[in-house]
């Protein structure tokens, strides 16, 4: 690729990308900023007589092409038109490929625009939610935009008609842990919690209540948000459970409608292995729990039971020694998270808030540990 003839020799950085030759200007390097380049070109290696121009990086250079076109200032259309990815990738590998080239060359931007979900093309004001989608590692740093902030309600966006509405969270790679009901009655349906001064609060859950497991560190990260905001904010952490003290169950719970994608493992399509939680969770309470009584599945369940068999394929009463700590719960590895961080009112007055989930894609165990193997020995 040639210089601009309007680019001066100073103003000239040269990327080798395995013997093909880029030629960037500074306003170029500096678009997605602080980042690999401006480091190496503007950073402590550009100090000194011998003024850093030119690097050298073993990565693909069709990819790097397309980086270039983005950091002229382009919009990025994802997905990538076919034609412009490197031949001997599909499009879901190449965009894999874009993702970790971002975040190799230290583009954020690049790297969110990626990986984030797209904002809904459609108006969400009739879901009750706002159009707009943060990510959590942005709710965490506090680097939210300026139309996002909490409030009573929760973390809510303000549009230019002056509604508020909460934001739609993303989140990648998190343990999502059930937490079986204790109080079941004979027919397997929920009793009031002992621990509630109200049994008709929605505090509780019909069938079982939900945990995000977070690092220490991130719990920490959402402790300090207070200081970032006018009002003190308190989010509901399992401290009475700490099977792992380097883990911070953060208490969630699930709307009637929210989804869960079950990958069991065994191939096939996975959008089509879905279900409501609730009906998930209560087919897992229901047969899978040895002192339990077993008792005829709904019709409108028949679904979620096939999903559950297919992911759990071994009864839990089936396995030797298994603790009653196995029966009353059990830990998803969540791919991918959509939840909504709602307001529950004032407590000495510090909001209380609340973790609802909207979309859960997650795998189970087993299938986490095959994908440890390698392709060439999968059967």
């Amino acid at each position: 690729m040639s210089p601009p003839s309007s680019l001066s020799s100073a103003e000239r950085y040269t990327v080798v990308v395995r013997d093909e030759e880029f030629t960037l200007s500074r306003s170029q390097l500096e678009f997605d900023s602080p980042n690999y380049f401006t480091a190496l070109f503007f950073g402590d290696f550009a100090e000194g007589e011998h003024k850093l121009t030119t690097i050298h990086v073993d990565r693909n250079p069709t990819l790097f092409a397309i980086i270039i076109e983005y950091l002229s200032g382009y919009p990025l259309s994802l997905p990538i038109a076919p034609k412009a990815l490197p031949r001997t990738m599909d499009t879901r590998t190449a965009m894999l490929a874009l993702a970790d080239d971002a975040a190799f060359y230290g583009l954020d931007k690049l790297h969110s625009l990626i990986t984030s979900p797209s904002k809904p093309n459609i108006d969400f004001s009739w879901t009750g939610f706002s159009g707009q989608v943060v990510s959590f590692d942005d709710v965490l740093r506090g680097s939210l935009p300026d139309s996002v902030s909490y409030t009573t309600s929760g973390l809510c966006s303000f549009d230019d008609g002056g509604s508020i509405k909460p934001v739609i969270i993303f989140a990648r790679n998190m343990a999502l842990r059930l937490v079986g009901n204790p109080n079941l009655d004979k027919s397997g349906r929920p009793g009031p919690d002992p621990r509630s001064s109200n049994s008709s609060s929605d505090d509780d859950e019909p069938t079982a209540s939900y945990r995000l497991l977070l690092t220490r560190a991130a719990r920490i990260q959402l402790e300090r948000q207070p200081r970032r905001y006018s009002c003190s904010l308190a989010f509901e952490f399992d401290d009475d459970d700490k099977p792992n003290p380097s883990h911070q169950a953060l208490r969630v719970s699930a709307l009637p409608e929210t989804r869960i994608r079950v990958d069991d493992g065994l191939g096939g399509d996975r959008n089509s292995q879905t279900c409501r939680l609730e009906q998930f969770a209560g087919c897992w309470r229901a047969r899978r729990v040895p002192f339990h009584p077993v008792f005829d599945v709904p019709s409108d369940d028949k679904e979620a039971e096939l999903i559950f068999d297919r992911a759990f394929p071994r009864p839990f009463e089936d396995a030797a020694r298994r603790t009653d700590l196995d029966r009353t719960e059990f830990t998803l590895w969540a791919d991918e998270l959509l939840f909504v961080i709602t307001g529950r009112g004032f407590i000495a007055g510090t909001l209380q808030l609340r973790v609802k989930l909207l979309d859960v894609r997650a795998r189970t165990r087993a299938s986490v540990f095959d994908s440890l193997r390698p392709p060439y020995l999968v059967d």
